[in-house]
């Protein structure tokens, strides 16, 4: 039996080993060719006749229209968002005046009855004699929160209201700024008035067991100058309440009315009625001679 051995492995030489094909090398770091990229157009369709030229025309135009259409009806809901937000944060900002107006209007009330009352303790005793004066009223007459109308303003919102609205608003800002803003404002002047009272009992002032304040060295001249401070503070106290009783009337009709019908008459004949029981609730607030103070 003969002998089998294995098949001889023939050599194949190198060269013909690089003309069979490329090494794993040169395959990895050979690069590929992108195939082209297909150039895509939109058809283009010659207009040949006036129909053709009509509705060509005809898609433009209604393709403007929807356009125009879709971006006013995206602006149309952004206000209606900003309307609805601006709303709400006034009513939040009324609703929150509600307390401080009704604190401030019992503080001038208090300073109006003190000045009144130390006016008349005042004149009882005369040029001379022995005088005391009762200590302010604890507390003072603080302004509600006037953030939103302004700031409102300034961005330019405010005329996303109806016109009705932003008349009463900048009515109720005007009423704010007469009661509280700067010096000549009436909180501004009533505290003006209480600093000349200081000023005129100043070095004569001395605090008694009882807590009351001996003014007994006054001489006459500044007694006299001290009853007019005392009058000037009551006057004062007086026009910051009525003040406060006009802007707490406007503010809570405004709270009470939907903000496109506050200038229809029957919403202004309850405001007016509103007013009326306001001003009657605080006599002090009317003037002597000058009537009830009528709604402008």
């Amino acid at each position: 039996m003969a002998d089998q051995t294995e098949p001889e492995m023939r050599q194949v030489p190198a060269d013909n080993l690089k003309a069979a094909g490329p090494t794993e090398t040169e395959a990895l770091s050979t690069p590929e060719v992108a195939a082209p990229m297909l150039d895509v157009h939109a058809p283009h369709r010659t207009v040949h006749t006036w129909k053709d030229f009509l509705v060509h025309i005809a898609a433009i135009v209604i393709g403007l229209i929807i356009a125009v259409s879709l971006e006013q009806t995206v602006e149309f809901f952004h206000h209606r968002h900003q309307r609805e937000q601006l709303a709400a944060a006034l009513k939040r900002d009324g609703e929150a005046n509600r307390g401080y107006i009704k604190d401030d209007i019992a503080k001038a009330q208090s300073v109006l009855d003190w000045a009144l009352g130390q006016t008349a303790a005042l004149e009882r005793v005369g040029p001379a004699g022995r005088l005391t004066l009762r200590h302010l009223p604890r507390g003072f007459i603080g302004s509600p929160d006037a953030g939103v109308w302004p700031s409102a303003k300034s961005s330019g919102v405010t005329n996303l209201l109806p016109a009705s609205a932003q008349n009463w608003l900048e009515y109720l800002a005007e009423e704010y700024n007469q009661t509280f803003v700067s010096s000549a404002s009436a909180s501004g002047q009533l505290y003006l008035a209480y600093a000349a009272l200081d000023q005129a009992i100043l070095g004569h002032a001395i605090e008694t067991p009882t807590g009351e304040i001996d003014v007994s060295t006054l001489t006459a001249a500044q007694r006299s100058m001290a009853i007019e401070c005392l009058r000037a503070i009551a006057e004062q106290a007086r026009s910051v309440m009525l003040r406060l009783l006009i802007f707490d009337a406007a503010n809570e009709y405004i709270l009470s009315t939907p903000l496109d019908q506050l200038d229809t008459p029957e919403a202004e004949k309850r405001y007016s009625q509103s007013f009326k029981e306001k001003m009657e609730a605080h006599p002090a607030a009317n003037f002597v001679f000058g009537g009830k103070e009528e709604v402008q």
